[in-house]
């Protein structure tokens, strides 16, 4: 029996993805749950990426029910992204959360300014922060037994989260304390950071990430909010909601 790619896979789409792909006036539907969890990286990406007009042109719904969208799905799995181009004539969709942040990043040119060792260094920084957020899920935030979230937590802190802070600040700081990873330019980097802040400050408070405490992470999160898509994207009502039903479930905003 002849096998056929999935449609995301289908190498016709190489035409639609080379046109998209420098396009920025896209219209992006984001879909996943509503809330941050594991995937909130994407929707920043798309807030630094389109600016003001963030809110007309991101959708975080389904548009179908889980049970009915899940086996169109590549692998059973959002989230998805889907990208329209401004007329409407051409549409690309895209499974897998590192697919996904890859792609708005060198879309939205945030992977550094063009050099090698820029980017390896964005990916690096970025591929180590996504190994504590994922620590951070395996380990502690979804896990309701109070009794097994108190065992995981001294060492999800003393072997993730601490070495992650003292590595992350001492780079930070030896690039200038400027709120960047690589030069003087925001990058998929100090997105994870700013990220990670919540789910650090979920788990522990203020005691290991404050603005006195770590400052050169800190003032990651004080250059992105400046960003006006972020800054639109964060103080809409959505997002709010998104927030308040994250902290429901996991415990951070």
């Amino acid at each position: 029996m002849k096998m056929t790619h999935h449609p995301f896979f289908n190498p016709s789409q190489s035409t639609a993805f080379a046109a998209l792909a420098p396009a920025r006036d896209s219209t992006f539907q984001y879909r996943y749950f509503r809330a941050h969890g594991m995937r909130a990286i994407p929707r920043t990406l798309i807030a630094i990426g389109t600016g003001s007009a963030v809110l007309s042109r991101l959708s975080n719904n389904f548009g179908e029910d889980w049970a009915t969208y899940k086996p169109t799905t590549p692998f059973g799995v959002v989230p998805i992204l889907i990208e329209t181009s401004a007329d409407g004539k051409s549409t690309i969709q895209i499974a897998e959360s590192d697919a996904i942040e890859r792609y708005l990043s060198r879309k939205f040119g945030l992977l550094g300014n063009g050099t090698v060792f820029e980017e390896v260094l964005v990916d690096t920084f970025s591929n180590n922060s996504q190994a504590l957020i994922t620590q951070a899920f395996v380990k502690y935030l979804p896990i309701s037994d109070p009794e097994l979230r108190a065992d995981n937590k001294g060492p999800l802190i003393t072997d993730n989260i601490v070495p992650w802070i003292m590595y992350h600040e001492q780079h930070l700081q030896a690039n200038g304390a400027n709120g960047h990873y690589v030069g003087n330019s925001v990058t998929l980097a100090d997105v994870k950071t700013d990220y990670l802040i919540n789910i650090i400050q979920g788990i522990t408070g203020e005691e290991l990430v404050s603005e006195e405490k770590t400052p050169a992470i800190w003032r990651v999160r004080k250059e992105l909010e400046k960003i006006e898509g972020v800054a639109v994207w964060r103080g809409s009502e959505e997002y709010k909601a998104i927030s308040e039903q994250n902290f429901a479930f996991l415990g951070f905003y």
